[in-house]
């Protein structure tokens, strides 16, 4: 019954494949609508983000594939942005300069090394490892805290910024620092004080007005579940935040990665819609419904 799928990556930054090969298996299996997301261009040197040369083939390419499949798919243009307070204006000029359908946004790094170089915590366990001990210490609630700080300033940011696009980010992962905690290996998720930065984390996002995704990338990482945790989702029906469900693609073959256990997760948890990116914005759409867009957000 889920037909969106707006967290895509291709072979302009880190996944496999063309933004085509992405529509025709979103066409296939059922997808009304579909976002590309690629990593924004950094202005440091990175091995997952859009090099800043291939803007031009990027954007000419997803808008002529919304062309190509109008009537059948929705086809949008759209970024992920890493949120760097110190970067994170120098990124979002290349993306608003392409005037995007959808942004995805979320925090991959952790703090700086010397130098200014950004240190990332979620492609590798070693990196994970690395910025932890680096960083903070060894001190894993001091990571935890920092996250979920620079989640709250994202959401912040996003309130104010000139993104060059017309309706709120999708908060991508939003309890990504859970990544490599299988087992409960560094923190108890239970634990009074990571409840509590979530929670604080949730009222900056409902105030911000975001859109959060239902990310089913958790069960390709071994987690049993998406980001965010179960738990995560439920407060956010209770808030009445805004929920997609996304796969974070990074092939063709995965973008509608596990939306059948998506689906049954959000129906278990008391959520009835799901949000839908229409001409107007974003839409509330009932999981059974497969028509046009309903109430707005």
């Amino acid at each position: 019954m889920i037909a969106t799928s707006y967290h895509t990556h291709s072979r302009f930054c880190d996944g496999v494949g063309e933004v085509a090969d992405y529509a025709r298996a979103a066409i296939e299996a059922g997808i009304a609508s579909l976002g590309a997301s690629g990593h924004a261009p950094l202005p440091f040197q990175s091995d997952y983000a859009m090099r800043h040369e291939e803007l031009p083939a990027y954007c000419a390419g997803v808008r002529s594939l919304a062309e190509e499949h109008r009537g059948r798919l929705r086809v949008h243009l759209g970024f992920e942005l890493d949120f760097l307070p110190e970067y994170v204006d120098e990124i979002l000029v290349a993306a608003a300069g392409c005037d995007p359908d959808l942004l995805v946004v979320g925090v991959h790094h952790l703090g700086l090394e010397d130098g200014g170089v950004p240190v990332p915590f979620d492609c590798a366990r070693e990196e994970f490892e690395y910025g932890l001990l680096t960083l903070f210490g060894g001190n894993i609630r001091g990571l935890v805290a920092e996250y979920y700080t620079r989640v709250r300033a994202l959401a912040e940011w996003a309130t104010r910024a000139a993104t060059g696009c017309t309706v709120p980010p999708i908060l991508a992962h939003l309890d990504l620092a859970k990544r490599w905690n299988h087992d409960s290996m560094y923190f108890d998720e239970a634990a009074s004080w990571y409840i509590g930065e979530v929670e604080a984390t949730l009222e900056a996002v409902a105030r911000a007005g975001l859109v959060v995704e239902v990310n089913t990338a958790g069960w390709r990482s071994g987690h049993g579940g998406p980001y965010p945790s179960g738990w995560i989702v439920r407060r956010c029906v209770d808030l009445e935040i805004p929920v997609v469900v996304t796969s974070d693609a990074h092939h063709p073959g995965q973008v509608a990665y596990s939306y059948a256990r998506a689906e049954a997760l959000l129906r278990d948890l008391g959520c009835t819609e799901t949000a839908f990116l229409d001409e107007g914005g974003w839409q509330a759409r009932p999981l059974e419904y497969q028509g046009g867009s309903r109430a707005s957000l």
